[in-house]
């Protein structure tokens, strides 16, 4: 018999509002940043404070949790916020967080968006601002750290995620094509454009080149993405990106095998507007925030169809 989930509230120590909330993958740690330019982190069972970090000057729009395998099994954090700054932190003992790095690119206007690659890629790193512009930041195993920075929408970026580490259709492709599938580095964006852009590395030109484009919430005129996230994928023979917009709609995107098109499908739509997404691990259950505090969490059913599971109010 499964037991019921309780609530935990947690006493931060933020002067203002909480911008974003993440748990490390280990599901330890609590991270949270906020209005005030703070980061605090706090033990997840015992409700202890572990730290808190001055990170920028102004507030933190996120903050991300790397895999502890591609940063050498140290606890690591990065941020990013209304400064236009990225940082990376890691612990460095008795309650201490230093700054590992700071990427040069200043995103004018604010770091809005930012996204850890999936660690068998190694440790990369990724941000959108609200000047367009994407950062891909790079620390090898024996190496500095490093960063290459493109234009990724004519207006700003919203939200960055990466495709899991398995292409769809690993199950079922021939043994041949799994190097193949497994060695592309793709991540996807959000934009005030409206648009979605899929990015994947080129190894012949060293460059990130769009893959596809997904312009669907635009159709009556555009409207600013809010968030859009990748879903994990165990290798099965397809892929999610669930995207949500000020059309006040979520959206999922499928595509059946690698060399297939996108299709999209309505998977909500409401009077409010929905503000965040998260999958769960497995790319099953997507939750989704919206403006009025709520959250709902939606799950595919055997016609295919997205439906409302339950619905989580404050």
């Amino acid at each position: 018999m499964s037991e019921a989930a309780q609530r935990v509230d947690i006493a931060t120590t933020h002067e203002g509002c909480i911008h974003d909330v993440q748990v490390d993958p280990n599901g330890k740690l609590l991270a949270t940043g906020g209005s005030d330019g703070m980061i605090s982190i706090h033990e997840v069972k015992g409700e202890q404070s572990v730290a808190s970090i001055k990170a920028h000057n102004g507030g933190v729009w996120q903050v991300a949790w790397a895999h502890h395998r591609a940063v050498g099994n140290v606890s690591t954090l990065a941020s990013c916020g209304e400064d236009g700054r990225v940082c990376v932190w890691r612990d460095v003992g008795g309650g201490k967080w230093d700054a590992a790095y700071t990427c040069p690119h200043v995103h004018e206007g604010g770091a809005v968006a930012i996204g850890w690659a999936p660690f068998e890629h190694g440790c990369i790193l990724t941000s959108g601002g609200a000047d367009g512009m994407v950062c891909v930041i790079v620390k090898p195993s024996s190496g500095q750290w490093d960063y290459t920075s493109f234009r990724a929408h004519s207006g700003g970026v919203t939200g960055v995620s990466w495709a899991p580490f398995l292409s769809s259709g690993t199950l079922i492709q021939p043994q041949v094509q799994l190097q193949n599938l497994t060695n592309n580095k793709r991540f996807v964006t959000g934009g005030c454009d409206g648009q979605l852009r899929i990015w994947t590395f080129s190894n012949q030109t060293m460059k990130w080149d769009t893959l596809a484009m997904l312009s669907e919430h635009s159709h009556n005129g555009v409207v600013a993405i809010r968030d859009v996230q990748w879903a994990g994928n165990c290798g099965l023979p397809f892929d999610y990106i669930a995207s949500c917009a000020d059309d006040k709609r979520v959206l999922i995107w499928r595509q059946e095998m690698p060399d297939k098109a996108w299709k999209h499908h309505k998977a909500y739509e409401s009077d409010i507007t929905p503000c965040r997404l998260s999958w769960s691990l497995a790319g099953t259950i997507l939750a989704v925030s919206f403006e009025d505090q709520t959250i709902r969490l939606l799950k595919e059913d055997t016609s295919g169809e997205w439906k409302v599971t339950s619905k989580v109010s404050q």
